[in-house]
């Protein structure tokens, strides 16, 4: 019985390992889709949003706080603070889905991309800017095809570490602007990382302006222009 428990345990994780990995891929397509169609006619028609139940309580933030280094106490005090971050999404970034029993997973990418590259390239998001992003990246909706396979808990659990981790770089990117170059190049270090580990793109290509996302013209060197 026990090994049949390790053997269920292990390919949950498989499972879900998979999942995520297909959902960043499925984000990272619809990133580079908003990026060659920002100026196509039907950059801006309405589909329909991709969106998962709402748990009953949450997933990820347990899920996150298990990885993290130190103590169970520590790790305690992660879960904590992602519960928070992800209660700040919902009554703060999200205030208008409180009612409806559903979260929306374009938006939450879009928030946590913004907050990502808005710290990295110290640009402030502001409502039309993210409003814009959401618009591009509602392309995830039209990959959908793994989301719709896997089971609700992943669903809602992808949802959920992109929401919390949005608020939680938003924060301590301000936070960070107050503390000096060590704590702004902390956050920035934690951004990168999680936009190439979460969805598995170079921030150094993209650029985050007013239209939201664009290509971002690699840099020449003085000795090339001559040249």
């Amino acid at each position: 019985m026990r090994s049949h428990a390790k053997h269920n345990a292990r390919d949950a994780r498989v499972a879900s390992t998979d999942f995520t990995e297909a959902l960043a891929s499925q984000a990272r397509q619809a990133i580079l889709d908003a990026i060659v169609h920002i100026c196509s006619a039907d950059a801006s028609a309405p589909r329909a949003a991709l969106t998962v139940e709402r748990a009953h309580a949450p997933i990820a933030p347990a899920r996150l706080a298990r990885a993290h280094p130190g103590d169970a106490a520590a790790r305690e005090e992660a879960r904590q603070l992602y519960e928070r971050c992800l209660v700040l999404y919902r009554s703060v970034v999200r205030a208008q889905d409180q009612g409806i029993g559903v979260d929306n997973v374009g938006a939450a990418v879009a928030a946590f991309v913004a907050a990502s590259l808005g710290a990295l390239q110290g640009t402030p998001v502001t409502p039309d800017m993210l409003l814009r992003l959401e618009q591009q990246l509602d392309g995830i909706a039209r990959l959908s095809s793994h989301w719709e396979a896997a089971p609700v808990l992943e669903r809602q659990a992808f949802f959920e570490q992109m929401a919390l981790l949005a608020v939680l770089i938003a924060e301590s990117w301000a936070q960070a602007a107050s503390q000096g170059g060590e704590a702004v190049a902390n956050v920035r270090r934690a951004a990168r990382g999680y936009l190439q580990q979460l969805i598995g793109i170079d921030p150094d290509h993209l650029a985050l302006g007013p239209d939201g996302l664009a290509a971002r013209a690699p840099a020449v060197s003085s000795s090339q222009a001559m040249g």
